[in-house]
């Protein structure tokens, strides 16, 4: 009797506490939301001292404004205005926002200090809302047979069973032995396993083969990876001064201080907003360098950038008067047997994966005019692997100069990563690792390799769903069991 008095006296003692605790927690969330309110309408009107504004201490010791100016020019008001927004969730002080824009949406990570200023203000890709878990057993080669094939299924099966994902094609070369496994359906509801010979999209990972070009036209004496990209532009392009300290090394390593993507794609994200290089022309392209102005000075950061490596590839296709597959197929493919690595597959005997975004909805492929270079390649797992074990070799002929250079360092990018000519390098554990991933709305790829023990991973996938993870658990698992 007493002790059913004292748990309801218990409850009532508890709900007023806990009303109190709810009611703070849905203040929080609307001063949350208004402050986002306010970053979202500085944002549109790219009002960045505004922004800066609402930071309180601690996120501007760690961001100084002329930082937080280069990363919001070059990085974010290229994206165009925020259609629409949307708080995802709010946790312990956190809010997530969902922004569309016309291309692509983003999520933004919004935390406030006590006074209600901006403590983290934080952009990432979407994370999407997760499609549940696949109950059906998932497809696979995998026989199991093996430690590492028993590693590799475990990892790839966690990645298979996302209720979003489709194709996961996966490569090792180990000891001398070159292993590959192939999961799930290359499109969806067709049962049909990928294998060697299925393409998928590479995206980024294009930018290692664009830089083996400038190391080969470097290597044949055809240009100096030192020169200024003004020497190669058309003269109503090369006169804008703040082109002219810039390299072509400094394009193929990221410190052009170019930014990420031009300001004037949006017009062409805007018409194909699943597709949205599809009609950037050369002439875009030239029309923005013309009245470019340099907020970054050049050598001064790293600073990732697709305009770079679509300018690049422009650059050497001026050199070489061949199109950037072309340069490819004649200089890298051909020498190296990669007979499934191409800008446009041949439907009739190449077959590429179809691509879905990141609720498992199918995209189209992407198309490139001008930015060629910087992600148009669609490869195979064997493919790869094969480009992967060019670069185990001593270096003889001009290619295998030309990959050798595009390993020698040229930038440190803290906190511990070092970048070659587009090969970003990690030491894990004592051994030197060279990687670079890749994605577009509809796949995502990664290859890392080291030559000193002749490892290599390549994993391939059809669906907007980072493979990140799966490669770098597979490369230490490797490297750890050596």
């Amino acid at each position: 009797m007493f002790e059913t008095m004292n748990r309801i006296i218990c409850v009532f003692l508890l709900l007023p506490i806990c009303s109190v605790i709810a009611q703070e927690e849905e203040s929080d969330r609307q001063i949350n939301q208004a402050v986002f309110n306010k970053i979202e309408y500085h944002f549109n009107l790219q009002e960045t001292d505004s922004i800066y504004a609402l930071a309180g201490p601690k996120f501007k010791q760690a961001l100084s404004l002329q930082a937080f100016q280069t990363v919001m020019t070059q990085q974010l008001y290229p994206l165009g205005q925020i259609q629409s927004a949307e708080l995802k969730s709010y946790e312990k002080g956190t809010g997530i926002y969902k922004l569309n824009f016309l291309s692509t949406p983003l999520q933004v990570v919004l935390a406030l200090d006590s006074l209600h200023r901006i403590e983290t203000f934080l952009f990432q890709p979407y994370a999407g809302d997760p499609a549940p878990e696949k109950t059906e057993p998932i497809q696979s080669t995998n026989t199991a047979a093996s430690k590492l094939d028993r590693y590799v299924d475990s990892v790839a099966l966690a990645y298979s069973r996302k209720g979003h994902t489709h194709a996961l094609a996966i490569g090792i070369v180990n000891a001398g032995k070159t292993s590959s496994y192939y999961y799930g359906e290359t499109e969806k509801g067709n049962k049909r396993l990928p294998d060697e010979n299925t393409l998928f999209e590479i995206g980024s990972i294009s930018k290692t083969f664009t830089a083996t070009l400038l190391a080969y036209f470097a290597q044949t004496q055809q240009l100096s990876i030192d020169d200024s990209i003004t020497k190669y532009l058309p003269d109503s392009v090369a006169a804008n001064p703040d082109l002219q300290r810039i390299t072509l090394k400094q394009l193929a390593n990221h410190t052009s201080g170019l930014p990420r993507m031009p300001a004037n794609i949006d017009a062409s994200a805007a018409a194909h907003p699943l597709d949205p290089y599809k009609d950037y022309t050369k002439e875009k392209l030239y029309d923005f360098l013309k009245s470019y102005k340099a907020t970054t000075p050049p050598d001064s950061i790293y600073q990732y950038s697709n305009l770079g490596y679509g300018l690049l590839g422009d650059l050497l296709s001026n050199i070489s008067g061949k199109t950037y597959n072309e340069m490819v197929q004649e200089l890298i493919c051909q020498p190296l047997g990669l007979h499934n690595t191409t800008e446009h597959p041949n439907p009739d005997s190449q077959y590429v994966a179809k691509v879905y975004n990141e609720k498992g909805v199918e995209t189209p492929l992407w198309t490139f005019d001008a930015f060629a270079a910087h992600g148009a390649l669609k490869s195979t797992v064997r493919d790869l692997l094969a480009y992967a074990k060019a670069h185990f070799k001593m270096p003889e002929s001009d290619l295998e100069h030309a990959l050798a250079r595009t390993r020698q360092f040229t930038y440190f990018n803290p906190p511990d990563t070092d970048i070659g000519l587009a090969w970003h390098m990690n030491l894990v554990g004592d051994e030197l690792i060279y990687w670079h991933t890749g994605g577009t709305f509809g796949s995502s790829g990664y290859i890392a390799f080291t030559p000193d023990k002749k490892i290599a991973i390549v994993v391939l996938s059809n669906t907007a769903e980072s493979i990140d993870a799966v490669g770098l658990a597979i490369l230490n698992h490797v490297l750890t069991t050596l």
